[in-house]
């Protein structure tokens, strides 16, 4: 679940919608503070779940096969976690292991599913330090897939954090031993799955807040560090053609040049999450100009020559003294990263969009 006050309450609602019945408490929920969880749960059929958390709900017993399968699931965060991501939980925490091997011992239960945040070799230690666990699931390595133990525990240990993309099954019958099924990942292009209008109505109202809320957040910025400091400022590519004119050209015939186009297509055109990556200068806190709002700054859309070579008042102003920023693939992968686009190769890629060979831009500075 995202650490974000805006989305939550919505995720949750569509999280029940789904027929999502626990979640386990990790460090994006906990990065939300205690009384906000609280209350998420107070009011949603999803059990937010830890049992090393006391104000919390320790376990949900689902019945499954017919109430015949008393499924026990938990879940338990590492105080490592709280201190790795420098979170200031106001809540007491207890050990985890301690708190696995009460539920064993006094709950019943026939199947006995935990959610581990743990970071790295820890996750293995709690779950073999917790006998009569069946099935682990690692709540913060990214993929999906099942980690190879060697033997270190009988227990099954899986992850499937990849926001969304992936899906697996248990099969599982008492006489039988468990059968996990390999990751599938889910692709679904638009129009190919239809859409729940409930969810879709949330989705909508979601958007619609978030954008006030930035809109809210960016003004106070602006003001506040208007104050502090000195900006670059962005100037939009019309200004970068006068002087680069033969790279502009590549450009405005490149997907970057409808960047924008292919995510209002979706109907993602005032997601603040996805925008970032399909306009320029979104965010920048060390210039202003960049893009705030369709409306306000259309002519900031799409991936423009200063989204990935920063603002340019300054070189345009003097070049020879003040150079643009050079492109490398720790800027593509700022936006083409491994969940948005996991076939990204940046050697392929700038084939297609290679520009400024031999181009001499910009005038001598006196």
């Amino acid at each position: 679940m995202p650490a974000n006050a805006v989305a939550a309450p919505y995720m949750m609602k569509i999280l029940a919608l789904s027929g999502i019945e626990v979640i386990g408490i990790g460090p994006e929920e906990l990065m939300l503070g205690r009384e906000e969880l609280i209350k998420l749960s107070a009011d949603s059929p999803v059990h937010l779940v830890a049992a090393n958390l006391p104000g919390f709900l320790p376990y949900v017993r689902l019945r499954k096969n017919d109430g015949r399968l008393r499924v026990l699931v938990s879940s338990v965060i590492d105080p490592g976690v709280l201190q790795h991501y420098k979170i200031g939980y106001d809540g007491p925490i207890s050990d985890p292991v301690a708190a696995l091997s009460r539920l064993q011992r006094e709950i019943s239960h026939d199947f006995f599913i935990v959610i581990v945040h743990a970071l790295d070799k820890r996750v293995v230690e709690i779950i073999s330090e917790c006998p009569g666990v069946d099935l682990a699931l690692d709540g913060m390595t990214l993929g999906a897939g099942e980690h190879n133990l060697d033997g270190k525990t009988g227990v099954p240990l899986v992850f499937d954090n990849k926001r969304g993309q992936y899906v697996s099954y248990l099969d599982y019958r008492p006489d039988r031993e468990p059968r996990l099924s390999t990751p599938v990942r889910l692709r679904a292009s638009v129009g190919m799955v239809k859409e729940d209008p409930q969810i879709k109505s949330m989705t909508d109202a979601y958007i619609r807040e978030k954008q006030l809320y930035h809109e809210s957040m960016r003004e106070q910025a602006f003001h506040r560090e208007m104050m502090d400091k000195e900006f670059n400022l962005y100037l939009g590519g019309q200004a970068c053609q006068h002087c680069h004119a033969q790279s502009y050209r590549q450009w405005a015939v490149s997907p970057h040049a409808e960047a924008f186009k292919s995510l209002s297509a979706r109907g993602r055109g005032a997601d603040q999450d996805c925008l970032k990556c399909h306009v320029t200068g979104m965010g920048d806190s060390g210039a202003i100009g960049g893009f705030t709002s369709i409306e306000e700054s259309p002519w900031m859309v799409n991936v423009q020559c200063e989204a990935c070579h920063g603002a340019g008042a300054e070189h345009a102003q003097k070049p020879l003294r003040n150079q643009m920023k050079k492109v490398t693939t720790d800027i593509c992968l700022r936006c083409h990263t491994e969940a948005s686009d996991p076939e990204f190769d940046f050697a392929k890629r700038w084939l297609m969009i290679e520009h400024g060979k031999g181009e001499k831009g910009g005038e001598v500075e006196n």
